[in-house]
């Protein structure tokens, strides 16, 4: 060793040994701090992409519910997506779950197949200008029956340039989380000021509300504990900012919003517990109870963590496909809207006069309420009589399914029993 190296190797040592002594320094203090996951700066996706809104204070969402289709997308829906999307101008694209139908796919290869399908689509629109990017969370048909699992679809779809959604047990502050959330797809959407600045002026909540309950009862999930605790502690870093949340199964305080009633013989009444339930006179215009909102038999505690923490202005849901309505919640302590968004394809069991694509408009002058419009395949493709015709064909074979659905509701209904369908 050279001389000028041992001088050195002198100094470092009196130094190590002189912050060794400082009181109250430790090695924890001195560490340095761990390195982001490979590929990434430290922010997840939504906060990289530095969604804002646009300088005329607006800012467009667009929701694509419940596509499940099976190992190829219907061209019919495609299209339908495609035009849609190019008339309205989303600056986000929100798919709430039961992106596939796993039964149909049976095989993680035909899964992959199918999710590959929706993704390219959407990169598609994307790469053309009229696209946007996109966040994606899972519902109960995502991994049934295929052996498909919802981390693994989650990889495949960071693989797309569009792709905003992530697993949140890999990001906590831009670094792996050491305790799994349950589920998979649990996130947030900032959406920044339309200066460019970094200041959070709304925000959108991504909750992957299971698949089946987990203690065999045979019903649904619903979001988990740690699920709502990472919610608590990210909406006080945001300043508990005004927020929407979007998921696929409905919280089971739903039903505290809707009219008692009694039973009615093949009108929109439904049993819940043994109590008949339909659509209060609030619900906003054009609003449809076609079937029993299916929540889960459990409560997760969700509903009252939004309450504590505030700002939620409405929750939106899928996964009943035939539910189109906007209902204001009755607790006059939580003032926020239901939102249920029919199914937009035609794979699955749904009433062809509205299938369809629900836009949600923000501005950054009032972020307390929203605009929303609903467009059907008619709204949009109506001019196209032979599209009309294919369309009306494909969707009635699948609304027989829920001819059945609701006849055996209504046979429910009579019996007294419970409408919730697993």
């Amino acid at each position: 060793m050279k001389q000028s190296g041992k001088i050195l190797c002198v100094l470092l040592a009196a130094v190590l040994l002189f912050t060794a002594c400082l009181p109250g320094v430790t090695a924890a203090q001195i560490e340095e701090p761990a390195d982001p996951p490979a590929g990434t700066s430290g922010q997840t996706p939504a906060e990289a992409a530095h969604l804002q809104f646009g300088t005329d204070g607006s800012f467009r969402i667009l929701l694509l519910p419940d596509i499940q289709d099976g190992k190829t997308l219907s061209p019919i829906t495609k299209q339908f997506i495609q035009t849609t999307v190019k008339a309205q101008q989303p600056d986000i694209i929100i798919l709430t779950g039961d992106n596939i139908y796993g039964s149909w796919t049976k095989t993680p290869e035909g899964g992959e197949q199918g999710l590959r399908d929706v993704m390219e689509m959407l990169q598609e629109m994307y790469d053309e200008g009229y696209g946007a990017p996109v966040a994606i969370t899972f519902g109960n048909h995502d991994d049934q029956s295929n052996d498909y699992a919802k981390e693994d679809q989650m990889k495949v779809m960071s693989e797309y340039a569009c792709n905003l959604s992530i697993d949140e047990d890999l990001w906590v502050d831009g670094v792996h989380y050491t305790e799994a959330l349950e589920n998979c797809g649990t996130y947030n959407v900032p959406i920044y000021a339309s200066d460019g600045s970094d200041n959070v002026k709304f925000n959108l909540w991504i909750f992957d509300s299971g698949s089946y309950a987990k203690d065999g009862n045979g019903g649904y999930d619903h979001v988990r504990e740690k699920q709502l605790n990472w919610y608590r502690t990210t909406s006080e870093k945001l300043g508990n900012v005004n927020s929407i949340t979007f998921q696929h199964i409905i919280m089971p305080e739903i039903y505290n919003s809707l009219e008692k009633t009694t039973y009615k013989p093949f009108g929109h009444t439904y049993n819940y517990h043994g109590t008949y339930y339909q659509l209060p006179a609030t619900a906003k215009e054009g609003s449809i109870l076609g079937e029993s909102p299916a929540c889960s038999e459990d409560n997760g505690g969700e509903y009252d963590a939004l309450k504590a923490q505030g700002g939620v202005i409405a929750c939106v849901s899928g996964h009943d496909h035939v539910n189109k309505y906007i209902v204001p919640n009755a607790d006059p302590e939580f003032p926020m809207d239901w939102i249920n968004v029919p199914t937009c394809g035609i794979a699955s069991y749904g009433v062809t006069d509205y299938r369809g694509i629900r836009v949600i408009d923000l501005k950054e002058s009032d972020t307390t309420t929203y605009e929303t419009a609903f467009y059907t395949y008619e709204d949009v493709m109506g001019d196209d009589a032979d599209f009309m015709l294919r369309y009306r064909f494909l969707s009635f074979l699948t609304e027989l399914e829920y001819r059945l659905i609701n006849v055996w509701m209504q046979l429910t209904n009579l019996l007294g029993i419970s409408n919730l369908v697993a």
